[in-house]
């Protein structure tokens, strides 16, 4: 019997015919119904936007002197489907998050493995980067034992105190040009990295003056945030993916 990933994954597909809309529908059903509840509970109450952002593909940023921290999170299968383009994992696992069959998806040593996995630091390298002055400053995957769950952290260590710099953000893209990830800090601030603009500039000094997000704009960037992430799971990753599912 298979005991890796790989292996019940290649025991599904002898044993199963994919459905090539079945892993689609019942997510879009399930965003529309939470759009609809979370709209009515974030609007009137701001603190419900972290619930409903936990699920977007987010990129969160500080600086601290030279050094830059990022934080991406998304929901698992998005972060299974890094493993898929970084070559570690087949695509099977990741719609094995998209249709909650726990029997086929890794068990935790399979995915704590990852952590140290050379071709998912190559990835991430490649796909997550930040420039001062038009210099790439050097990264470092800094990632624990359950990626699924914590995401993916990145370390750079830039030449002078971060004040402005460039975030290129590309990741998935390969997979899907329909990905995006939404970058945050804490502040008003904010950018969304597509296939065709990658590249964001950034002002670390808002974060560093301590300006927060006044109440007006978490309720206005919660119910753009939240349509967002419907239409992008309606018309965007999953539909395009499933049609090449077979």
């Amino acid at each position: 019997m298979p005991t890796t990933a790989a292996g019940r994954a290649s025991a599904r597909r002898r044993t199963t015919t994919p459905d090539r809309t079945s892993g689609d529908a019942p997510r879009s059903t399930r965003a529309v119904t939470a759009l609809a509840v979370l709209l009515a509970v974030v609007l009137p109450a701001v603190p419900a936007l972290g619930h409903a952002s936990s699920q977007l593909p987010h990129a969160r940023w500080a600086a601290d002197g030279t050094e830059v921290e990022l934080h991406w999170t998304a929901a698992a299968d998005d972060v299974a489907d890094v493993a898929v383009a970084a070559g570690l994992w087949p695509e099977e696992v990741m719609w094995a998050y998209v249709e909650g069959e726990t029997d086929q998806q890794p068990t935790s040593g399979e995915i704590a493995a990852l952590r140290d996995e050379p071709d998912l630091h190559d990835y991430l390298l490649d796909r997550f980067e930040v420039r001062q002055d038009g210099e790439r400053c050097p990264a470092e995957p800094v990632l624990s034992d359950d990626v699924i769950s914590d995401g993916l952290r990145m370390q750079f260590s830039c030449a002078e105190p971060v004040t402005v710099a460039t975030l290129d953000v590309r990741v998935l893209h390969d997979r899907d040009p329909a990905y995006r990830t939404f970058s945050v800090d804490g502040t008003e601030q904010y950018a969304v990295h597509t296939y065709d603009q990658p590249e964001h500039t950034w002002d670390f000094t808002r974060a560093a003056s301590g300006t927060g997000i006044p109440p007006q704009l978490w309720m206005a960037g919660a119910a753009v945030l939240l349509a967002g992430a419907a239409v992008w799971v309606l018309m965007g990753r999953r539909r395009s993916m499933a049609g090449t599912r077979r």
